[in-house]
């Protein structure tokens, strides 16, 4: 979740960040998802002793893929840079 932990650490030292509302919705996005792939993994582990624990490995892959779609693969730093600059 490096991308909710900075969000949100920055939110914390900077205070409100300055993003238009399809920047905001974006970053709002890239939450969810990361919450979303944190309980999959979640899932699957309390299930590891189980068959069904690799059926979790296709649903968190495409979790993954869409993230990885949302955030370009940019580091948080600099996603959060370009977010600011689309947001002039």
């Amino acid at each position: 979740m490096k991308y909710t932990r900075y969000f949100g650490l920055i939110t914390k030292e900077q205070g409100k960040l300055n993003l238009s509302t399809d920047q905001f919705q974006g970053m709002m996005n890239i939450i969810h998802v990361e919450g979303v792939v944190a309980g999959l993994n979640k899932a699957k582990e309390a299930n590891k002793d189980r068959d069904s624990y690799y059926k979790y490995d296709i649903i968190i892959l495409k979790e993954n893929d869409l993230l990885s779609e949302l955030t370009g693969n940019l580091a948080p730093d600099k996603l959060l840079k370009e977010m600011m600059k689309f947001s002039d």
